[in-house]
């Protein structure tokens, strides 16, 4: 048994942080000079570090993920579908921000998928405009389904006005909302392709187009960026939002998405504190935390809960135990005494027959006061019901379910059976008197 308990102990964390700080303090040595900040494990959802991630933000082309979700939604076949680029549809493009380089080519059409690439690989606002007014008619229509979408997502401080991100004071979100917008996009197709390339050459183009994500490009920089785990995703710049970058990095089981917002940037120091925020964030977390297996016995005081098993001879009680196994990303010396677990909703008896699985309650799992999981308590094994047994608690059960009842039938069959003794009585002196009459 207490190898079966130490294999269904396994904690998981789901921890969603309202505060600036999360609920689970993990001890981070990072200080960064980013002014927002967000680091979620996506494996366990455990938020493992916020820095003003709820204060309103500007997202720069960090927007260019919602773009790339709204095109993806309503264009199925991205390599069939062309698209001819248009001066009109370039007509409001700020010739000194990025771009892949559609002005060279005016006239020609490209297939959605080298937009998209062109969108996220150098973020090109040329190719966000382009795909803009394909897909939404207009940039405007373009907006309106982008602010839809992030009502649906469930964003509460979310607006768009361009699907490009240059500044707008009335473009703006949170690093809640952007990591929401963010782990949907991750679910798309080729969206982590795309935006994880770091060199890509569209059909008509002589050169290739580049990222400028350089934690994931270590030829770009001389490699002074270069996080060997990391995967995409997108970076963003203007002189209001500062640098900007959305990445994940994957190391030996853990997954985290990393959202390092509002760095100051200088072109004279060239200095790119996002990236750097980014890259030490993760060194921190894989060096630090981990998702961890916690057994039974690593529960001080612990014991499993029982209860007596109805419809059976002698006092039979099935042991409960967690219907499942769990994972919780805790840091590599956390102190075992602090992992306390409770038993609630616990049913007072099981009725046989009972199954190996079925549920009797629930177990709510804690780390230093803060709930890491809950999971079903089960019976840990099959228990037969006995017949004769069961017959006699139905009719015991019944007879106390009924007692009025059968206490007015007692009653009535006693009036009854006196009734009939009476009438017995009457018709034996009647008879009597009868037999005097006639003389015999």
């Amino acid at each position: 048994m207490k190898r079966l308990l130490s294999a269904l102990f396994v904690l998981i964390i789901v921890i969603a942080s309202v505060t600036s700080v999360s609920a689970l303090d993990y001890g981070c040595t990072v200080e960064p000079v980013s002014t927002s900040v967000y680091v979620e494990e996506l494996n366990t959802g455990t938020v493992v570090y916020e820095l003003n991630a709820d204060e309103r933000i500007f997202p720069a082309s960090t927007t260019k993920i919602m773009t790339y979700i709204i095109v993806a939604e309503n264009v199925p076949d991205l390599d069939g579908t062309k698209i001819e680029v248009t001066t009109d549809a370039l007509a409001d493009m700020d010739p000194e921000s990025s771009v892949m380089g559609l002005t060279a080519h005016i006239g020609e059409s490209f297939s959605v998928r080298d937009l998209l690439y062109g969108l996220m690989l150098p973020s090109g606002n040329d190719a966000a405009l382009v795909l803009a007014d394909y897909v939404g008619h207009g940039v405007s229509g373009f907006v309106d389904l982008m602010n839809r979408k992030a009502a649906q997502l469930g964003c509460k401080e979310t607006q768009f006005r361009t699907p490009h991100g240059l500044h707008d004071s009335q473009h703006y979100t949170t690093l809640h909302d952007m990591a929401i917008i963010t782990k949907y996009a991750m679910k798309k197709k080729d969206f982590m392709e795309i935006c994880n390339t770091t060199s890509y050459t569209p059909a008509g183009f002589s050169e290739p187009i580049k990222t400028t994500n350089y934690l994931i490009d270590d030829t770009q920089e001389g490699g002074q960026y270069y996080y060997p785990y990391a995967k995409g995703i997108k970076t963003g710049y203007t002189d209001e939002a500062g640098k900007c970058l959305v990445s994940t990095a994957e190391y030996d089981g853990c997954n985290y998405l990393c959202l390092a917002f509002g760095s100051p940037y200088s072109f004279i120091e060239n200095v790119n504190y996002a990236m750097l925020d980014t890259s030490k964030l993760y060194k921190w977390a894989f060096e630090n935390l981990a998702i961890q297996s916690v057994s039974a016995e690593d529960v001080v005081g612990y014991t499993p809960v029982s209860i007596p098993v109805e419809y059976v001879w002698g006092n039979k009680k099935v042991e409960l135990v967690p219907s499942a196994a769990f994972g919780a990303l805790l840091p590599n010396n956390y102190d075992r005494t602090l992992i306390s677990i409770n038993n609630t909703d616990v049913k007072d008896t099981a009725e046989a027959p009972v199954k190996k699985g079925d549920v009797y309650g629930k177990v709510t799992i804690s780390y230093d006061g803060v709930v890491l999981g809950t999971a079903d308590l089960v019976a840990s094994e099959d228990i037969d019901r006995q017949f004769t047994n069961y017959i006699l608690h139905v009719a015991i059960r019944f007879i106390k379910a009924h007692v009025v009842i059968f206490i007015i039938a007692i009653v009535v069959l006693i009036v009854l059976i006196l009734v009939l003794i009476d009438r017995r009585r009457r018709r034996k002196a009647l008879l009597a008197r009868r037999n005097n009459d006639a003389g015999y």
